[in-house]
């Protein structure tokens, strides 16, 4: 059981990875050579459409998987997976839209706050028990996101602009997050990680298509943004989701939260490294913070004798 804890513990850091270099990569797309006025719930869309095409044709590789059983298991839990899929997409195309408002850093800051969520909805729903350590690192980690929020900064985009608008969509984003890391691990359970990550992404599809008929809707777009999409819709929307649907398995849904402060620190560590983003005092004191709180969260409750 440690060793399937401990390779749960593995897929969400390497989906976290993943994820936290979404944020710069949205980033540099909304302001790419060529690009005018890209939409970002059409972009958001044709994000999720790589994914489920890149993906669909594997969910037929994986042993066990076949059209009968397809359409058996949906016919048997669509409800779950529609509202798995609308709380996946929809934190994907909050997060990606809040990227065109505001920096890759506080995208990735507010977005993260989904650990308190996480928590309060696992506390309510699936009773699991919120104890004072746990709740002392998620207090931990949220200072450290608030620090360096309030901490302006910028990057080579921002030009002084108010970044609010995205701010707020990054912070819904998080609401999402933690609705689906909380009620997505029955379903994880039950069904293999290539499975529930092709039938969340068409669910998604299905749910955010009403959306498009307020989208400018346009395929003229620069090589470098259908890069960025494939990249976001295979790697980070496809191989992440599956590799957290497996961690969703031998992992508590409180804890998987906590990755979030990861990927809010990798995420501003990518975003100085390639967008520019300054360095300050008050980000040093929220990485601190940060790894404290995740310290506390991961270490491991002692059993008693």
């Amino acid at each position: 059981m440690k060793n399937k804890r401990l390779l749960g513990l593995f897929c969400a850091l390497t989906a976290t990875m993943c994820w936290a270099s979404n944020y710069p990569v949205s980033r540099l797309i909304f302001n790419c050579d060529g690009v005018t006025n890209l939409d970002e719930w059409w972009s958001a869309w044709l994000r999720n459409l790589c994914c489920a095409a890149a993906l669909f044709p594997v969910t037929f590789m994986v042993k066990g998987n076949s059209w009968g059983s397809f359409f058996g298991n949906w016919k048997k839990d669509w409800k779950i997976f529609l509202f798995l899929g609308a709380a996946l997409v929809g934190e994907g195309a909050l997060c990606f839209a809040a990227a065109k408002y505001t920096t890759a850093a506080r995208t990735s800051l507010f977005a993260n706050t989904s650990p308190v969520f996480t928590l309060l909805i696992s506390f309510i729903f699936a009773k699991e028990l919120l104890s004072g350590r746990k709740v002392l690192g998620v207090l931990l980690g949220l200072a450290g996101i608030i620090i360096a929020a309030v901490t302006r900064g910028g990057d080579a985009f921002t030009a002084g602009l108010s970044t609010l608008g995205g701010d707020l969509l990054a912070l819904v984003s998080g609401v999402f997050w933690a609705t689906f890391t909380v009620f997505g691990g029955d379903a994880s359970s039950r069904y293999n990680g290539v499975f529930c990550t092709v039938m969340y992404r068409l669910c998604g599809l299905l749910v955010m298509a009403p959306v498009l008929f307020f989208c400018n809707i346009t395929f003229d777009l620069p090589l470098t943004v259908w890069l960025g999409l494939l990249y976001m819709g295979v790697i980070s929307g496809g191989v992440a989701v599956w590799l957290w649907s497996c961690a969703q398995k031998y992992v508590e849904p409180g804890v998987l939260g906590s990755f979030g402060y990861l990927s809010a620190f990798c995420a501003t560590a990518f975003s100085m490294l390639f967008l520019k983003e300054t360095i300050t005092l008050p980000f040093i004191l929220a990485f601190a913070l940060i790894l404290g709180g995740m310290a506390l969260i991961l270490k491991p409750v002692k059993k008693k004798e």
